[in-house]
């Protein structure tokens, strides 16, 4: 004679309190004779900790990252508070099959894993075998703050993770990548912006991937620079970037030559001639970026305030008008700015010199290439292969600026 079936209800709690998550569910089970119970329940608590758990651990993953871009871009007065930071977030960039290079032998630096030397990727560093190089350079990666991270890919390419967007601060940064340094824009020979490879997203934080490239413009440009490179006045001339974005109306809005990487340097002068092939020149660092509507006429481009921080924080020289809280061209900001540094340079002949003291005049970086252009077709190559001077001093203000 069988047994009476008996049936009744049990309730599953699940409470997760680093994330605050409370879970009831309700299941039913069924007592045999025997006294087998059902799986139902079974199978509901695996379902609800598979699904649940993994959300609970980004939570807490999350708890312990930057609340903002600022905190992340100073977590603390230590490489050790930077590296805090990179390793929380190592398991989110390990998902997408990335790899943190480790700390290297002193602050802001980082070496390769294993000890290799990175993968030429078309962008990065090169160096002349036939001269005496430091290869140990080469497994050293420099960052400016660690918003920068030199990652390496599951296949062995060296890239830089940059994270550009927290709780929405960045969207327009974000933006204005995706739309110079992606999809066609990004194949555009006249386009000096560093490709972003792929973007990924983990919560409120949006992360982009760019090329490894190669030094700082600021490397090879002004008067601290004649000890570590050799490079001649028609190396630096080469180098312009900014028409192109100011078509597609993206400002850069911080385009001074620290935020430009060269392929390499040309270093002409240590070879006694001009150089057949030239490097490429990237534009980086659009955090404090605005994207205009691209239908929007260039004296409809117009913003107010610093680029970033306030007046007592913001350590760049500005144009009229900028630090006092008027309307000004974002694009006529981005030309200054890079017309800051070439009106100290002195090239030795009168005519280019007074170009480049005046070339701030042409409003804008196109037509102010176009002119620069011309008038360097003119000049016999020879003429410029000199070393470069720079004038101490240009309308009151130094080379390298600083504000009380």
């Amino acid at each position: 004679m069988l047994g009476r079936r008996r049936t009744g209800i049990s309730i599953l709690s699940c409470t997760m309190q680093d994330s605050h998550v409370g879970i009831n569910i309700i299941c039913s089970y069924s007592v045999y004779p025997k006294g087998r119970l059902s799986g139902s329940c079974t199978g509901v608590a695996v379902f609800t900790l598979y699904y649940y758990y993994p959300r609970w651990k980004d939570s807490r993953i999350r708890a312990q990252l930057p609340p903002d871009l600022e905190t992340w871009r100073c977590p603390g007065r230590s490489h050790e508070a930077e590296e805090r930071v990179w390793n929380v977030f190592s398991p989110i960039i390990s998902r997408h099959g990335l790899t943190s290079w480790p700390w290297g032998r002193s602050d802001s630096s980082l070496k390769t894993p294993d000890g290799e030397y990175p993968r030429a990727n078309g962008y990065n560093e090169l160096f002349d075998d036939r001269r005496s190089v430091k290869l140990v350079n080469l497994k050293i990666w420099l960052y400016w703050n660690p918003l920068n991270r030199a990652i390496r890919t599951r296949e062995g390419q060296d890239v830089v993770c940059r994270v550009i967007v927290v709780k929405g601060e960045g969207v327009n940064a974000l933006n204005s990548l995706r739309r110079i340094s992606t999809g066609l824009n990004s194949l555009v020979s006249r386009n000096h912006a560093l490709p972003m490879l792929r973007e990924f997203r983990f919560q409120d934080i949006v992360c982009g991937i760019f090329p490894m490239s190669g030094t700082s413009f600021s490397e090879i440009f002004g008067p601290n620079s004649h000890d570590r490179c050799q490079s001649s006045v028609g190396d630096i001339l080469d180098l312009f970037a900014l028409a192109f974005i100011h078509e597609k109306r993206v400002a850069h809005r911080d385009a001074f030559f620290h935020n430009y990487l060269v392929q390499w340097d040309p270093e002409s002068l240590k070879h006694q001639h001009a150089r057949l092939t030239r490097p490429r020149l990237y534009l980086i660092d659009f955090e404090t970026a605005l994207c205009f509507p691209e239908d929007s006429s260039y004296e409809d481009c117009t913003c107010t305030g610093l680029p970033f921080g306030d007046i007592d924080d913001y350590a760049l020289p500005t144009p009229p008008g900028v630090a006092e809280g008027k309307p000004y061209n974002a694009f006529y900001l981005d030309f200054w700015q890079l017309c800051y540094h070439l009106e100290f340079l002195q090239t030795g002949i009168q005519e280019l010199d007074e170009l480049l003291l005046g070339l701030v005049n042409m409003g804008t970086a196109a037509a102010a290439l176009d002119l620069l252009s011309e008038r360097l077709g003119l000049i016999p190559p020879a003429q410029l292969h000199v070393q470069p001077k720079y004038r101490e001093v240009v309308d009151g203000h130094a080379f390298y600026p600083t504000r009380p």
